[in-house]
């Protein structure tokens, strides 16, 4: 997939920020924090150049979107004789209509990423800086890159003569900001290559500063474009209880959600495989089945055979075939049943008698529950052709005995003729309690409300049914004739003779499997170019899927409905609400969750010792990941700082993380609120989730600490490391005795290394008294512990707490890096250089309302991003179609 643009800008202290998970330092040192406008610059994780540079080859999105499909066609052609999973006939034939319809909606024109960005220059970009470029910028790169990047070499791929002109580079803007980025570093050309000298350096850096990242914020900024995407698998699961009631995993078997920008909630990756359809149809049985239920779970259905009923005098019955006794004098047989839900219970009794003298009847059976009477049957059917008679009875919950008994035996012999009157008792089947819509929760009474009768067909009814369920799961208003399919599928079922239960399971597995339900699906009205707001029903799921990671609720739907969404004072009213609501548990869980690498912690890369950690256990590792997000739910529902993040004295601990911490009194697996008083803890930097995963199995890591700190508090996430520079553990081997800060610094002696380690080490260093899951310690080994550090603005701590409050002063970087994270989750899309008007706009409003985190989401909610949309290219015809 190709990388989006994105936006740059470089604060006072030279750090280069970008809107992924990571930064492009200056040579400039990291300065003290001032209240400026930077911009932001994207930038990979790869190891070498060539990797650095490899997303440029692949083609474009229309391109990998057509490949994708058509890989995903053949996939499914070669499949088609091997699926074992049973798929029932009305569900498959609506999938398979499901499948035509994901790909008609993915495969619907969007207009390109260059178009947009060639559009977006000409409508918002200033005249770059007063350098000609073909007199004094590409002359820079013939010098010190055709070397390598030119006509007779291309490594990396990369092709940088090909640009000839300004507009060239424009259509090329994200090559060209990873050159920026390089250049800038003095990552290129490299150290084994001629340099330019710094003023030319510098006068080449701020060009394609200025001519890739300005954005004129006085007019009206590219909201950005809009992948359509399917819901991830928290997002399926959310919407699921919330439409009909049932809440347990349905997603668990679906493939993993991949992961851009840090989140699993973005369009561009969230991809739809063959397989992905199949769960699609398995998960809408099993929600189906529960969503409208024929029995209750804690119900009754069992099957007792004559012998396996207790006879009240061994002497009255002697066995048969197949289970079955004959009562051959007065007696009973009893089965005793233990009922766990009060209610009217279904008894079907097959039985049958020995034939008597003619005009006399048959048997006699009575039946009784506690020794109570409650019916005499007449049972004339014959030994080989029973009877089956069915009965209600009421039973309270308990043990009950249903009793089954032979009245009117009788023998008589009429010459040479022997009559003799017995009663056979083949099964009893008892089950229940009969079901009722009247015993089920609101939102499952709701898919059975009406019922078909004399005066309603089954299929209005079905269609009464539906109308709510398909508005509310399509999120939006839906017109007859998007019903109407829906109808026939639960009209075919009832020609089969099902029930009308099953019916609207089946026309309820159709709606979850519909790309409407599937997918988030705004409007792609096609007027070109312009921008427009969302419709208020479409800014209610953006909403809803921002703070509940799920459906809007009735409220949210009601306001929409109104046209009142769209108002600053509404929208914030309703992000009050919905911050208030347990639902919003599921932005704790998927955005801080995620920006805080809380997930991570489930991987096999974070997996400590246990010989050196005999502490680490797996419930450990969950409380970790649960005390952090409790401590961020905290600082939002009390509508605290942002800045309490990192230095709040008080956390979320049970007794496990207690005795780790170092803090006695706490006993038990439940959590509660503690205060630190021991001068060592103070924000998610010292929480042990945060101090474990930027860890390796066997030790600390300064570098990864430092890296993590830059990446998600700073916002400053350093470029990879250079291919040639030889890992620690070679510099440990050769220096075992030595203390790790020295073995470091041994290390990063590469001239390529060390202004990256610069800005990273000493960070990380701060909390080196903190092991490798998160205990206090003043010793590594025979080695005392030194978290004294020197940061490249001069600014000097000598511990742990000394830096949090360095960190915390630097509350504008913060607030920014956070902001970036939390609108690229909003959005669901990475950001793009033109974002940065967004960006400010934020800011601003976070600092004037005092750095609140709850602030900092309603500016995201009110940012012009989030409310409104590009328009959508019209449709290319090719070869007349």
């Amino acid at each position: 997939m190709t990388v989006p643009l994105r936006n740059t800008s470089q604060d006072e202290g030279g750090a280069v920020r970008s809107a992924d998970d990571r930064i492009r330092p200056s040579s400039k040192p990291l300065a003290p924090a001032r209240s400026v406008r930077r911009t932001v610059l994207p930038v990979t994780s790869s190891s070498d150049l060539a990797d650095d540079f490899s997303d440029l080859l692949d083609p474009p999105p229309e391109e990998a979107l057509e490949s994708s499909l058509s890989r995903s066609r053949k996939a499914k052609r070669s499949r088609k004789n091997s699926l074992s999973t049973p798929i029932w006939w009305a569900a498959g034939g609506m999938a398979a209509l499901a499948v035509g319809i994901v790909v008609w909606v993915l495969w619907s024109p969007r207009g390109t990423a260059v178009d947009a960005a060639v559009a977006l220059a000409e409508a918002t970009s200033s005249p770059p800086a007063p350098l000609d470029y073909k007199s004094e910028i590409q002359p820079f790169f013939q010098q010190y890159c055709f070397d390598c990047h030119g006509p007779d070499t291309q490594e990396a791929g990369l092709e940088l003569h090909r640009d000839q002109a300004l507009a060239d580079l424009l259509k090329n803007r994200q090559r060209w900001d990873k050159v920026y980025a390089h250049v800038k570093i003095g990552a290129m050309p490299p150290s084994s290559s001629s340099q330019p000298k710094p003023e030319e350096r510098d006068k080449v850096v701020a060009w394609l500063d200025h001519t890739l990242h300005f954005v004129d914020c006085t007019g009206g900024a590219d909201p950005g474009r809009v992948t359509i995407r399917r819901l991830n698998r928290a997002e399926y699961n959310n919407t699921v209880r919330d439409l009909v009631g049932v809440d347990f995993d349905p997603a668990q078997d679906f493939p993993a959600d991949d992961v851009g920008y840090g989140f699993d909630n973005i369009g561009d990756v969230l991809s739809v495989q063959p397989l992905l359809v199949e769960k699609y149809l398995n998960a809408a049985e099993q929600i189906a089945v529960r969503a409208i239920p024929t029995q209750f779970a804690d119900g009754l259905d069992r099957v007792i055979s004559g012998q396996q009923m207790q006879a009240s005098n061994k002497l009255t019955v002697n066995p048969l075939p197949n289970g079955a006794v004959i009562l051959v004098t007065r007696g009973s047989v009893t089965a005793e049943v233990q009922i766990a839900r009060g209610g009217e219970y279904a008894l079907h009794i097959r039985s049958g008698a020995t034939p008597f003298k003619p005009n006399t009847g048959g048997a006699q059976m009575e039946l009784r529950v506690d020794g109570k009477p409650l019916n005499t049957l007449e049972v004339t059917a014959s030994r080989d052709k029973t009877q089956n008679n069915e009965l209600t009875v009421s039973l309270m919950p308990g043990k009950h005995a249903i009793q089954l008994a032979f009245l009117n035996d009788d023998y008589e012999k009429v010459g040479d003729k022997t009559f003799d009157r017995n009663l056979i008792i083949e099964q009893l089947h008892i089950s229940g309690p009969q079901f009722s819509p009247d015993d089920l929760p609101p939102l499952q009474q709701a898919l059975v409300q009406h019922r078909p009768s004399q005066d309603r067909p089954l299929a209005e009814a079905v269609r009464q049914n539906l109308k709510p369920l398909v508005r509310r799961a399509f999120r939006r208003p839906v017109n007859d004739g998007e019903i109407e399919p829906f109808v026939k599928v639960a009209q075919l079922a009832a020609d089969r003779k099902e029930s009308f239960e099953r019916c609207m399971q089946i026309a309820l597995q159709a709606v979850l499997v519909s790309p409407q339900f599937l997918f988030r699906v705004e409007d792609p009205v096609a007027n070109g170019p312009q921008v427009r707001a969302v419709s208020d029903h479409e800014l209610a799921v953006r909403l809803s899927y921002f703070l509940w990671s799920s459906m809007p609720d009735a409220e949210l739907f009601q306001v929409a409905e109104q046209g009142k969404l769209n108002d600053d004072a509404t929208l914030i009213a309703q992000v009050d609400r919905m911050l208030a609501d347990p639902r919003s548990y599921a932005f704790v869980e998927n955005f801080a969750g995620q920006w805080l690498a809380l997930r991570k912690l489930n991987s096999e890369e974070v997996s400590p010792d246990p010989d050196l950690f005999p502490e680490w256990n797996e419930p450990l590792r969950a409380d970790m990941a649960t005390e952090t997000k409790m401590f961020f739910a905290s600082i939002l529902r009390e509508n605290q700082s942002l800045v309490r993040l990192l230095d709040a004295r008080y956390s979320f601990v049970n007794e496990r993380l207690a005795k780790l911490y170092g803090m006695p009194n706490v006993k038990g697996d439940e959590f509660r609120r503690v205060e630190f008083t021991d001068g060592r803890h103070a924000g998610v930097l010292t929480q042990a989730s945060v101090l474990t995963l930027t860890s390796y199995p066997t030790r600390t890591s300064p570098v990864k600490r430092g890296e993590w700190i830059l990446a998600n508090i700073l916002g400053d996430s350093p470029p990879p490391p250079p291919p040639v520079v030889p890992a620690l553990e070679e510099t440990q081997k050769s220096n075992p005795n030595l203390p790790f800060r020295e073995q470091l610094i041994l290390h990063r002696q590469d001239p390529g290394c060390a202004a990256c380690h610069l800005l990273m080490d000493d960070l990380g260093f701060g909390f080196e008294n903190f092991d490798a899951i998160g205990r206090w310690r003043d010793k590594d080994g025979p080695h005392s512990i030194d978290s004294s550090g020197v940061l490249p603005s001069g600014q000097k701590f000598t511990g742990p707490m000394e830096l949090v409050t360095i960190l915390k002063a630097r509350q504008d970087d913060f607030a920014r890096c956070l902001s970036e994270k939390l609108l690229t989750y909003a959005l669901g899309r990475g950001l793009e250089y033109y974002d940065k008007c967004a960006l400010d706009t934020i800011v601003e409003g976070v600092q004037r309302d005092q750095y609140l985190l709850t602030a900092l989401v309603k500016q995201v909610a009110l940012s012009e991003p989030f409310r409104k949309r590009r328009g959508e290219q019209p449709p290319t015809m090719v070869n007349g179609r």
